[in-house]
């Protein structure tokens, strides 16, 4: 079904009204459509959502606790993305806002719960709609950095809301999870979100879908479509490969991805190879995520308290009030009181230890410690096979990104390529990592649209797959290296 008009919209947001039409609240949006309702007790309160949920259920993606939110109208949603840098259509539709928790499962076996920020069109684009996931970007790992806390006074939110607001103003229903480990924060059997881990990203995003249908399960269809940009491409990517083994409420329709981080995990022990090519001060970012992902892992895998083992004994306690406090951003001063280079941070045994088998792909001998950590690494970059290498992939990226560089991205390719996996490319040759969202986001909705809804196929992309790899898939981009592509 094709949305309603816009000069319905803006009629819409002139009134003001966060329900239904100017002079009833109880009226239904044009073109025969109904409005959703809820259809779980949703009174609990917002700051509810990040406590202690007690004794959890059994099964996975109960709700355990929902709050109505401060819903969001056509125009209030346009100016804020417009404020962004959105370049696409105009907005059809506000949203309905409302937080939740639901249980989860943790990697590893652990029971889990996460918290979620989940959005109803006002003028749904369809009567029954596909179930959306949206898998945010690197944020920090710390309660603070949730999605769901709207704070947009963190630099990252703007990508968050480039990513997710054209499908809510589009007409879409979304749940975007925080992922498990951020409600409720440090409690006992609550580990941080493990960063980039497979396994653990993956539960949290199809207990999602879950969650979902139990919220408006009436109002949606059997498909699934998961989201994600940089970090959340590789959590979407992740949810791909895990579906059919982990379950999925739903048939999974397509995966569409944003510049996802879907690289050799290794990179975060390889980055001692090249320690003094990344000193903290002028070059953060490898740094803080080398600490994000082997501090949350070793927290949940190892048992809570052990996320610090890896690290020198001298900066533990800085390491801890890092990861327990603080969110992304452009400079990392407590990183930065701790050393000068990734080495300073971490235990010089384990450095040895993994040094050249995360660079060089070399073998671990006989050392159980770093044996346990390729394997970690080689796990959290599971292949896509099997029912999952037919689902349609749209990968989405702009040329101009310096986070996920184009020799970097060609080994995403790279990768989709030996697992023949059925992608396709938009690729946008003067767009970067966050203005691809911007400019993108039109290709993602029509993409939606065309496999949930029976839309019209999007136009063709000026730039293709074709920019990375030629027709026999050969790789026209050298994969960048070291560490191996695995």
């Amino acid at each position: 079904m094709k949305r309603v008009s816009i000069g319905w919209s803006v009629l819409f947001s002139v009134c003001l009204m966060v329900t239904w039409g100017c002079d009833d609240g109880d009226e239904d949006p044009p073109g025969g459509l109904t409005a959703f309702e809820i259809e779980v007790t949703c009174e609990d309160t917002v700051a509810s959502i990040y406590q202690d949920p007690g004794v959890l259920p059994t099964e996975l993606g109960a709700i355990l606790r929902c709050a109505q939110d401060t819903p969001l109208s056509q125009a209030e949603l346009q100016s804020m993305a417009d404020a962004n840098g959105y370049a696409g259509t105009a907005f059809t539709s506000g949203a309905q806002v409302y937080r939740v928790l639901y249980r989860t499962e943790r990697g590893g076996g652990l029971a889990g719960y996460s918290s979620a920020i989940v959005y109803v069109p006002d003028v749904p684009r369809a009567e029954n709609l596909p179930v959306l996931v949206a898998s945010h970007g690197s944020r920090g790992q710390a309660a603070a950095c949730a999605p769901s806390l709207r704070d947009r006074t963190l630099g990252v939110q703007a990508d968050f809301e480039r990513q997710v607001f054209p499908l809510l103003g589009s007409g879409f229903a979304v749940i975007a999870p925080d992922l498990a480990g951020y409600a409720n924060y440090g409690a006992v059997n609550n580990p941080p979100s493990a960063y980039a881990m497979a396994e653990d990203v993956a539960k949290s995003t199809l207990d999602g879908v879950a969650a979902m249908r139990r919220l408006f399960g009436s109002r949606l269809t059997e498909d699934v479509i998961i989201t994600g940009h940089s970090q959340g491409g590789h959590t979407a990517l992740s949810a791909l490969a895990y579906a059919d083994s982990y379950g999925l409420d739903g048939t999974l329709a397509g995966v569409s991805v944003y510049a996802p981080l879907w690289l050799s995990l290794r990179t975060w022990g390889a980055l001692f190879f090249a320690s003094d090519q990344y000193p903290i001060a002028t070059s953060p970012t490898p740094v803080a995520v080398s600490v994000w992902y082997h501090y949350t892992h070793g927290e949940l895998l190892d048992g809570q308290g052990h996320g610090v083992d890896l690290f020198a004994t001298g900066a533990q306690a800085g390491i801890r009030d890092f990861v327990d406090n603080d969110c992304w951003g452009d400079s990392y001063p407590k990183l930065e009181a701790l050393g000068t280079e990734v080495r300073d941070l971490f235990d010089p045994d384990y450095i040895q230890s993994i040094e050249l088998p995360a660079t060089l792909g070399t073998s671990c001998g006989d050392n159980p410690l770093c044996t346990t950590w390729i394997d970690r690494m080689l796990n959290d970059r599971p292949h896509i096979t099997g029912n999952a290498a037919a689902v349609p992939i749209q990968l989405v990226y702009g040329m101009q990104d310096t986070t996920i560089d184009s020799g970097r991205m060609a080994c995403v390719i790279q990768r989709l390529e030996q697992d023949a996996a059925n992608y396709s490319a938009c690729v946008f040759p003067q767009e970067d990592h966050s203005s691809v969202l911007d400019v993108g986001s039109d290709k993602v909705v029509q993409w939606i649209a065309h496999l949930t809804l029976g839309e019209a196929e999007p136009t063709p992309c000026a730039a293709d797959e074709s920019t990375f790899v030629d027709a026999a898939g050969e790789l026209l981009i050298e994969c960048a290296t070291p560490p191996p592509n695995d």
